[in-house]
């Protein structure tokens, strides 16, 4: 199929022609010319996107944890029902903290009167109030950030038995 044009014909592969068998000049620079730009704008996107400048303005936010949390233990253990204990405590101990990310141990107590220790990692969310934990073994817990010196944490763990529990705890040191 050919197209008329002011200067020639221009046929269905976009070659301008003079009629004749003499393709003239083929019109692709300014095609090539707007996907250069283009691919250089989402070129910039992209790098400014993944830039690390606002990263100093958003630790300046997130609530340092590192230190002791203790408090009571109050959770639904399968096979065992409800349970308050309320002369045994739960123990978080951050150990160490970088930006978001934390880890440390939990102590917990046992039905039998013995503590089980298990290391774990977690992250605080953006908003600077959320967090959520991983046990290495087993167990997980997503919290919040009540105060500088409390944290509420509902501990989750699928193994046998299975338990879910609610801590409130508050920093000791």
């Amino acid at each position: 199929m050919y197209m008329i044009q002011p200067q020639g014909i221009l046929d269905g592969r976009g070659i301008l022609t003079t009629g004749g068998d003499v393709p003239l000049k083929r019109r692709r620079f300014p095609v090539k010319w707007l996907l250069c730009v283009a691919c250089l704008f989402a070129i910039a996107l992209c790098a400014g996107c993944s830039a690390d400048s606002t990263a100093p303005a958003a630790s300046a936010g997130i609530p340092d944890l590192v230190g002791k949390w203790t408090g009571p233990v109050k959770g639904y253990i399968e096979g065992v029902g409800y349970r308050e204990s309320t002369n045994a405590s739960m123990t978080l101990v951050i150990t160490e903290q970088k930006d978001r990310l934390f880890t440390g141990y939990m102590l917990f107590p046992l039905l039998s009167g013995k503590t089980r220790t298990e290391r774990f990692a977690g992250v605080i969310e953006r908003d600077g109030k959320t967090l959520h934990t991983v046990e290495y073994t087993t167990g997980y817990c997503d919290g919040t950030i009540v105060s500088t010196n409390e944290i509420e944490l509902v501990n989750s763990d699928d193994s046998e038995p299975a338990m879910i529990g609610i801590d409130t705890l508050k920093r000791v040191q």
